[in-house]
């Protein structure tokens, strides 16, 4: 008799002992929530617009180390645009590549974050007959940055 008390007590205290592990387990688990994946942080949003302000049609391939745009043929007055976050180290750069059917207007940096993160957050670009003019958001003055090859 005295054998079969000591094995229900010590039952009922492995029982206490387990549950009390479960309860501490399932509080844990709830005060310290495992951390979801995070998206890498990311600057502004930025707006870049090249404009073909020429009189023949012309051809723009843009990519970064990540992103191919596309090649994309403009007509006069007509855009093209994408939108983006520079990323955290300010390295974020796109460039492209300009044509004329088949004679090649050069490649150039389109947007490079050391350069344009202060000077344009919608970054406006116009292909004229002299090569590429980029445009500042305030005051909105043009420069020629790029003169065209051919």
């Amino acid at each position: 008799m005295i054998n079969s008390s000591r094995k229900n007590l010590n039952s009922y205290f492995c029982s206490i002992f387990t549950m009390s592990i479960v309860v501490i387990s399932l509080i844990c688990s709830e005060a310290f929530p495992i951390q979801q994946a995070k998206e890498p942080p990311r600057g502004h949003l930025t707006r870049v617009t090249i404009q073909n302000d020429n009189d023949y049609l012309l051809g723009i391939h843009c990519k970064s180390r990540d992103d191919d745009l596309g090649f994309h043929i403009l007509a006069k007055g007509e855009l093209f645009g994408w939108k983006f976050h520079v990323n955290f180290r300010y390295s974020t750069l796109y460039f492209c590549g300009f044509s004329q059917g088949k004679i090649k207007k050069g490649v150039f940096e389109i947007y490079r974050a050391n350069r344009d993160f202060y000077r344009c957050a919608n970054c406006t670009w116009k292909a004229e007959k002299d090569g590429v003019h980029g445009y500042t958001d305030i005051p909105k003055k043009s420069y020629l940055f790029y003169s065209w090859l051919k």
